[in-house]
């Protein structure tokens, strides 16, 4: 293990397949173009650094549970509940062209908070909740 990481590896990567699994993603690179494939590893092995530190967790139902690094003593772990169709239509309630809201709105829906949550996260943490979130809508 290197950089301060509390989990090796080979055990952050099996904890994101296992989420894969769980949350039904398809995350079998054939077939993707070279874009996709580099657009996904990038979302990938930020939530496997994540989980390597400990701040990212695969709870027994499969879901991820971030807890933000950078935020203050009041903000707690935050659980990414699987997608249902209301995840999706809680994008549509933004206008088109406001990508950030409706991101910050599918996130706000996922996690059974707020979208305030995410506008008030520092850029690191709020890295890993978009990759989450990147995830389920690839």
């Amino acid at each position: 293990m290197s950089n301060g990481a509390k989990i090796v590896l080979e055990v952050a990567e099996a904890e994101f397949n296992r989420f894969a699994e769980a949350m039904d993603l398809d995350i079998n690179t054939e077939g993707m173009s070279a874009d996709e494939k580099r657009d996904f590893t990038v979302q990938r092995d930020r939530l496997v650094k994540a989980i390597q530190s400990g701040s990212l967790l695969v709870n027994d139902n499969g879901e991820h549970v971030y807890t933000p690094q950078r935020a203050g003593e009041d903000v707690k772990a935050i659980t990414f509940f699987e997608h249902t169709g209301a995840s999706y239509l809680a994008m549509d309630r933004q206008k088109v062209g406001e990508d950030m809201a409706r991101l910050f709105s599918t996130m706000a829906h996922v996690t059974k908070t707020s979208s305030g949550l995410f506008s008030k996260m520092k850029n690191s943490d709020l890295k890993v909740c978009m990759a989450i979130i990147t995830l389920f809508l690839a």
